[in-house]
């Protein structure tokens, strides 16, 4: 099972051959516009199941499948949280999956507020607990920016999220703690490869998971950014059909 997670920075329509030139099975996409503006403007992209969250129609969050894998929306779906997906994933491999587009919007975050991912980890933490299952999307947020007392750090989503079991696929294949990434997924500002370059994209899995995990992989600068495709690189996950 293969899964995919990118934030694409708009215009979808114009990219879904890159995505789907990854054959995944499932895929997670960030500023996704919403379904009817991809039946209109990309219909050559035939996903066997899509679900979209959002408040502006160009950009949403987006969950795809592929292939033999179907989706539906969990019941425990919350739309005021900007922006999670709750959704069943059956197929070769059958998980639930929180999608993250953690958008913050232009306001600062208050200091006691916990912010999306804590608000969706939350609001979903039995549904993660039901079976095997995973957390991914762009999390918009990393170690580095943690600050003393502010709810929103993102070491108090690792915290949860070690509580529930699970652990971020990146690090734990590749051996690295956080704030040690190798493979930035965002290339902000000017979108240079020596400019400000940070790890937000994630994947958390079950930690009894980890053996069916074969590969964890980033996108190149030279593929995705350079191209002028996104300022993100994907995240690509690859695990053996006994994941689930």
């Amino acid at each position: 099972m293969r899964l995919v997670a990118w934030n694409c920075n708009g215009a979808f329509h114009r990219k879904s051959a890159v995505l789907a030139a990854l054959a995944p099975d499932v895929a997670i996409v960030s500023e996704c516009a919403d379904l009817e503006i991809l039946r209109r403007k990309a219909p050559q992209f035939t996903p066997t199941g899509a679900l979209w969250m959002g408040d502006n129609p160009g950009r949403g969050l987006a969950v795809f499948s592929f292939g033999g894998y179907r989706l539906s929306r969990a019941r425990a779906y919350d739309p005021s949280i900007t922006y999670a997906l709750p959704v069943r994933v059956k197929g070769a491999a059958a998980f639930n999956l929180v999608a993250l587009w953690a958008h913050y919007h232009r306001a600062p975050l208050r200091q006691g507020a916990p912010g999306p991912t804590l608000r969706a980890l939350q609001a979903y933490r039995d549904f993660l607990g039901e079976r095997p299952s995973i957390l991914a999307g762009d999390l918009n947020n990393h170690i580095r920016w943690d600050k003393p007392g502010k709810a929103s750090n993102h070491a108090n989503a690792v915290s949860v999220l070690e509580g529930l079991g699970m652990v971020s696929a990146y690090h734990a294949f590749l051996e690295l703690t956080p704030g040690a990434e190798r493979h930035p997924t965002l290339y902000w500002r000017n979108r240079t490869e020596t400019g400000p370059t940070y790890h937000i994209d994630y994947a958390f899995v079950p930690k009894g998971s980890l053996a069916a995990l074969r590969s964890v992989a980033v996108g190149t600068y030279a593929d995705w950014i350079a191209t002028g495709l996104s300022d993100h690189a994907p995240l690509i996950l690859e695990f053996a059909a006994s994941f689930a």
